[in-house]
């Protein structure tokens, strides 16, 4: 069966990448990026000697080294490998990191421990609105996270408040358990409102086009699916569910990708609507046999999971100039194939990776 599928809002699945480490990074990297402020901040960029410059010049670049580990480590697999881009999150990082310690400024000096775990908390708010932003592929998931953090926000503010606390505590006359709550309230406020700010215009832009085919789905690394190449997607099936079958991708479009599904139920009744998947011929890339429909699907991009391979050449010379692959709306009926002419077909097939 052919058609169209609707973009899903909403996806249970979750990215690959664990980063189990990341509290103990963040806490030594934010204890270094404090270690290595507090000079420049003390001694600062006017002073009448050029030695205090180069110092403080220094300073600052091994802060920006410190903090692109931790900026690394909270990256998905796609982005590691884009220098620049985690080079200016860690200088964006080191700025906001050194404009909470200048609006602190003496409570710095005189309560280490307390400056130190508003710039913990302040990292770690930095990375996790990071790590949203390049996780937050569905915007429905990205407003849940933001509604439960507001929520819990909103508790620790009643909290606070209940308990003739403030949200804007002084370090100098406040406990360490009042200012860890303020800190706490700021943090949970910061990452919900970042949340619902990212989550606005995906939501917008999915509600009118569909999901976006230039940003990768949580957990892909090759990106975006090419003519020739043979994926795993989740297929919607008449009863609205949905399961992983392999799709071999014919064409890309803005909104969707039209594809061809393999299925593993005998088709052996319609050998015109079929062709029969040999496993040796497809090995490598398919792990069983099956039967490859000829109706074409369109597949949003939000439901691609993993690259399994190219389609083996015969067969794909053999759809390039077969009559029955049709797409089939369902008002207007048949439609031509998916590629015009050979000639066509031969630029497709020679953009394939």
């Amino acid at each position: 069966m052919g058609g169209t599928q609707q973009p899903r809002l909403r996806s249970t699945r979750r990215t690959p990448e664990y980063t189990a480490g990341a509290p103990l990074a963040v806490g030594i990297g934010s204890w270094a990026m404090w270690v290595l402020m507090f000079p420049v901040l003390r001694v600062g960029f006017g002073g009448t000697e050029d030695r205090d410059t180069w110092i403080c010049g220094g300073l600052l670049v091994l802060c920006v080294l410190v903090a692109r580990p931790m900026v690394r480590t909270v990256a998905p697999e796609r982005l590691k490998g884009k220098r620049l881009l985690v080079a200016a999150r860690a200088v964006g990082l080191c700025g906001v990191v050194g404009a909470v310690m200048a609006s602190l400024d003496a409570e710095v000096t005189e309560h280490p421990v307390a400056g130190w775990t508003v710039i913990y908390a302040t990292t770690a708010a930095v990375l996790g609105l990071l790590r949203i932003a390049d996780h937050g592929y569905f915007p429905l998931v990205l407003l849940g996270t933001a509604l439960w953090k507001g929520l819990l926000a909103g508790v620790t503010g009643y909290w606070i408040h209940d308990t003739g606390g403030t949200l804007l505590p002084g370090p100098s006359d406040s406990s360490a358990g009042t200012l860890l709550l303020a800190v706490l309230w700021w943090s949970l406020a910061g990452l919900s409102a970042g949340c619902a700010v990212a989550a606005a215009p995906r939501l917008v832009r999915w509600l009118r086009t569909g999901p976006p085919p230039g940003t990768a789905p949580p957990g892909v690394t090759s990106w975006p699916p090419a003519a020739g190449e043979v994926w795993t997607a989740e297929i919607t099936h008449e009863d609205d569910t949905y399961k992983e079958r392999p799709v071999v991708v014919l064409e890309r479009t803005p909104d969707f990708v039209r594809a061809l599904r393999v299925t593993s139920v005998d088709k052996s009744e319609r050998p015109r609507g079929y062709l029969k998947v040999r496993p040796e011929e497809w090995k490598g890339v398919l792990t069983k046999g099956g039967w490859l429909g000829l109706e074409i699907t369109h597949v949003p991009y939000c439901d691609f999971l993993w690259r399994r391979g190219e389609c083996p050449d015969r067969v794909w010379d053999e759809l390039c100039g077969k009559a029955d692959v049709r797409e089939r709306p369902a008002k207007a009926g048949p439609a031509p194939g998916f590629l015009p002419a050979p000639a066509a077909v031969g630029d497709e097939r020679s953009r394939r990776p």
